[in-house]
């Protein structure tokens, strides 16, 4: 029986509705729209109706902040990205070496079923020890008890196939094609550790976010006295534009956490566990092995005689 997935359509422009970002802002843009208020009532009185900054002295301001912001929200998009492509990485190795164990090995349903539970409890503890990682920022993360670690898990698996390969069942050329995707547990690890313990530097963002304070305070003097209190909304407008990137790439910076933005890793560790659940732990496999079976007992026999 095939099943129907459910599909969520999102309406057109869906995005247009969603105000996390302004939420998130919302107080500061009160500050500043108190602070643009503020400088459109004095600013006639001091400069006498001139602008006080010229406009291309602005706009090679606002050049200048756009490079940063653009810099800045690609960094952290970058790290965002990668974090998502070892992920999927993660769930295809994970798909492939249960595809390899079970033709190589033949294993039995107790077999079966403890290196499944290995594969699933791998992928779960990466989510929990990155999250770890995500809540105390530290850089050399061992948090959790060192049987639940994912470098204990994976450690377990390669036991597993040592014994399988000491008993005859995997000979040199099967452990040969079986081990790239054992090892790729270990290096999609480290690689997750990296992004999770080396964030974007501590100076790097405050001196974006100082020249974003500077260029709204500039900009209100600039305004104030060509358009009096209309450029309050000008103002407005233009910070929660530069403050809301800036929050945005703040969110993505740290892909590894449990907030809206960050990546679906619940939802990876569900699909490896319904993956690996059909590779080696289907029905239909008990069939097979009663094939394996019957096949092994002609040729002992065929041995005997």
């Amino acid at each position: 029986m095939k099943l129907k997935r459910a599909v969520i359509a999102h309406p057109p422009f869906y995005g247009v509705m969603s105000f996390v970002v302004f939420r998130k802002l919302r107080w500061y843009l009160l500050v500043i729209a108190a602070y643009a208020s503020i400088v459109a009532l004095i600013a006639p009185h001091f400069v006498d109706g001139k602008s006080v900054i010229q406009a291309n002295s602005s706009l090679f301001a606002g050049v200048i902040l756009s490079l940063l912001l653009v810099f800045r929200t690609n960094s952290a998009y970058d790290r965002w990205w990668e974090g998502r492509r070892l992920w999927g990485q993660l769930v295809n190795d994970l798909r492939n070496f249960s595809i390899k164990y079970y033709e190589f090995v033949r294993p039995n349903l107790e077999e079966r079923e403890r290196m499944a539970s290995l594969l699933i409890r791998f992928a779960v503890s990466l989510k929990d020890h990155l999250r770890v990682i995500d809540s105390t920022r530290s850089r050399a993360p061992e948090c959790e008890a060192p049987a639940q670690h994912p470098m204990a898990i994976a450690q377990e698996i390669y036991s597993v196939l040592d014994t399988h390969r000491r008993e005859g069942r995997i000979d040199s050329m099967m452990f040969t094609v079986i081990d790239p995707h054992s090892r790729a547990l270990m290096d999609i690890l480290g690689s997750c550790e990296r992004i999770a313990t080396s964030p974007i530097t501590v100076s790097h963002k405050s001196i974006i976010l100082h020249i974003i304070v500077l260029y709204l305070m500039m900009v209100c003097w600039g305004l104030a006295p060509d358009f009096g209190l209309w450029c309050v909304p000008a103002v407005v407008m233009g910070a929660y534009m530069v403050l809301g990137l800036e929050i945005v790439a703040e969110e993505k910076e740290h892909p590894f956490g449990d907030a809206e933005e960050d990546l679906p890793m619940e939802s990876f560790c569900n699909n490896i566990d319904r993956s690996v659940s059909k590779l080696l732990l289907c029905d239909s496999l008990l069939a097979r092995d009663a094939e394996f079976q019957a096949i092994a007992a002609k040729q002992s026999q065929k041995v005997l005689l």
